[in-house]
């Protein structure tokens, strides 16, 4: 097994050593859609009109605004050889979640237009600018511009519904661009270690990635370690990202929905998305009994961790402070980064622990869209971009680049020979070349997967959620009195939208 991990990681870098060397190795920059020089390079497969002229937008500058990720920081990396085709220069900002939310908010609303491409965050974006944003159907289906082969049928379609479309599935606002899915990390040798030792006291084994491994499980797991280990090997079992922050609803909506429950009820809330909701959930059994899951597993977690969000929790984990965490899966490279972590090579990777219904896997993934508010002419330069950015062959690019990792969200990627032998082979918690490959894929199986509610005034419901769970966190307020709260002013928004404040008509 480890010889054959090896030969496919020499695979990967002997493949990236080709990609960051194609540029170099093809010095005459086209002119025109001349097929020859584009051998060697990532245009080679693009679907171009014959008479297309890649450079017509020499000496443009678009900006893309993105959340800083895996993706955009591999994407920096590969735009030169972009920029060398098209003439193009990409300017890529890569920005924190809140701050990238507040930018993107300003510059629609001033329809300012100084972010021609947009990370398009579905619930923060989507949801609420799809109007701001410029509908892509026509720029596919226009002769003489550049196509993106299998447009959308080659993405998946759950992550379509969410990344692509809002309310209904005519206007597409984003091509899927990354996939991010919260996945269980934790400590595989510490596990391995102190197996029999667990199971001789506890009963039961508590490997991961298993239907029998529990939310119930995981707290008990964490408090053993707690008790157990010692703290030069792993101070916590478990760490929270309870912060006040979209962190913390994250968190919590896996362990939810892995009872059964969820926010609404609303036909479509949770794909093609709705201006608003009308029927509210939170004061069902299963909304308090994973209300009241939340609070044990937080009972048993770093103490300081009430206050982390996602970037702090990975970094504790990363430092060798806790045993398990749920967190997103791009953090995988940081993880297993041989310089700085103290954990690398001591990681598992699996589907996130069941409640009494399933295993639930919040999705995190985004699109690209086009700002409404740029030129003509940087839209279509934009357009030329976001065909290239999500090619079957930049996604594989990203996957197989020396810090990637980020799965694609095109289908017809994972034939790709090496993909599909490193999917034969690779499961949860396996040491192979992509270590959290099996866990994404297993969490994406629509069983596992979870897609929250997708309104237009996701804003204001996010406020309510955020805040009370962090406070029954924080201060160990009671569970029901907690939902109550919550229904409260949910009802608040909804009964505000009735009567003047309104998202329009549902559909």
């Amino acid at each position: 097994m480890r010889k054959r991990v090896l030969i496919l990681l020499l695979i990967c870098i002997l493949l990236a050593s080709c990609s960051n060397n194609r540029v170099e190795n093809n010095p005459q920059i086209p002119k025109s859609n001349e097929r020859e020089s584009f051998y060697g390079t990532s245009f080679e497969k693009l679907n171009l009109p014959e008479d297309y002229d890649v450079r017509q937008f020499e000496g443009m500058t678009l900006n893309f605004i993105v959340e800083n990720n895996l993706y955009a920081n591999i994407l920096s990396h590969e735009g030169e050889e972009f920029s060398e085709i098209t003439g193009i220069n990409i300017n890529i900002k890569p920005v924190d979640f809140d701050t990238l939310v507040q930018k993107i908010n300003l510059d629609f609303i001033a329809q300012a237009g100084q972010y021609q491409i947009i990370y398009v965050d579905p619930y923060q974006t989507l949801n609420r600018f799809s109007d701001y944003l410029e509908i892509l159907n026509p720029y596919n289906e226009d002769p003489n511009l550049p196509r993106i082969e299998g447009f959308l049928d080659d993405f998946f379609e759950n992550q379509t519904m969410v990344c692509s479309y809002f309310k209904n599935d005519e206007n597409v606002y984003a091509v899927p661009f990354d996939s991010t899915t919260m996945i269980l990390y934790y400590r595989k040798d510490i596990f391995e270690k102190y197996k029999e030792q667990f199971q001789k006291d506890a009963g039961y084994d508590w490997t991961p990635g298993t239907s029998g491994f529990t939310w119930e499980r995981y707290s008990e797991a964490a408090k053993w370690i707690n008790e157990n280990v010692p703290n030069e090997e792993v101070q916590y079992g478990s760490g929270l990202m309870a912060q006040e922050h979209n962190s913390i609803f994250c968190e919590f909506s896996n362990i939810l929905a892995s009872y059964g429950g969820d926010y609404f009820s609303d036909d479509k809330i949770n794909t093609l998305g709705l201006d608003t909701f009308a029927r509210i959930n939170v004061l069902n059994d299963d909304f308090i009994q994973a209300l009241d899951v939340y609070k044990k597993v937080a009972s048993v977690s770093a103490p300081k961790s009430v206050n982390w969000n996602w970037t702090d929790l990975a970094k504790a984990f990363r430092d060798g402070d806790v045993a398990m965490m749920a967190n997103w899966d791009e953090n995988y490279t940081y993880i297993e980064d041989k310089m700085y972590s103290k954990v690398y090579g001591k990681v598992g990777y699996a589907i996130l622990p069941y409640g009494d219904r399933r295993s639930a896997n919040i999705y995190g993934g985004s699109g690209i869209g086009i700002n409404k508010h740029a030129s003509e002419e940087e839209k279509k330069a934009a357009w030329l971009y976001t065909v290239w950015a999500t090619s079957k062959e930049m996604q594989l690019e990203v996957l197989k680049h020396p810090e990637g990792g980020s799965l694609p969200t095109r289908q017809s990627a994972y034939e790709d020979p090496l993909i599909k032998m490193q999917l034969e082979n690779s499961v949860p918690g396996e040491d192979a070349v992509l270590k959290h490959m099996g866990a994404v894929i297993e969490a994406w199986k629509p069983q596992n997967i979870y897609l929250r509610p997708k309104v237009s005034n996701f804003y204001e419901v996010e406020k309510v959620l955020v805040s009370n769970l962090h406070d029954m966190i924080e201060l160990n307020l009671d569970s029901r009195k907690t939902a109550e709260k919550i229904d409260q002013e949910l009802n608040e928004i909804l009964e505000e939208n009735k009567s003047g404040g309104g998202y329009g008509e549902q559909n």
